[in-house]
């Protein structure tokens, strides 16, 4: 993939238009709840209105602060999950996994009806994926793209077998 895909320049275009964004992925800010939204001026105060007067703390600002310091880590990060990505999809799609399109640091996969049996596998070596089952259907999850290392442990789990569908 190429530059990020984004609906900030329709905002000029579309007065009603909100665009949020948040730290919690390339930034790791995940649990400090941090983010921004990006509007026109007078649709902006009306959500204004609704806020608490001090809806973010000063660490959640502060991490931020330095976060956007550090574009290259931020870059670099970016770079190592989207090769990630493209390596985990081939190499899931190679053993008959459904794998959706992703832009995120995530893949929805479809494991089939194997899937139930693999995740409980996954958890017993301390891999964790979110399983999807309930709302997706048995055999979905969510895997986050972490380390290569991580990513290795997961498919050796899983074997060298093509899923049956």
């Amino acid at each position: 993939m190429g530059a990020a895909t984004t609906a900030v320049p329709w905002v000029r275009r579309y007065p009603h238009l909100f665009v949020a964004r948040t730290f919690s992925k390339a930034e790791g800010l995940a649990g400090l709840r941090l983010g921004a939204v990006i509007g026109q001026r007078d649709s902006l105060a009306l959500v204004r209105r609704a806020m608490p007067p001090y809806p973010v703390n000063i660490a959640a600002l502060a991490a931020a602060v330095a976060a956007i310091a550090e574009r290259k880590t931020i870059a670099r990060y970016v770079r190592d999950v989207k090769k990630l990505r493209s390596w985990l999809t081939r190499e899931l799609e190679k053993r008959n996994v459904r794998v959706f399109p992703s832009s995120a640091n995530f893949l929805l996969a479809d494991f089939g009806k194997a899937g139930p049996a693999f995740f409980r596998r996954l958890a017993r070596h301390n891999v964790l994926v979110r399983e999807r089952s309930k709302d997706l259907g048995p055999g979905f999850a969510r895997i986050t793209i972490g380390t290569a290392a991580e990513l290795k442990k997961l498919l050796k789990i899983l074997g060298t077998n093509r899923v049956e569908r």
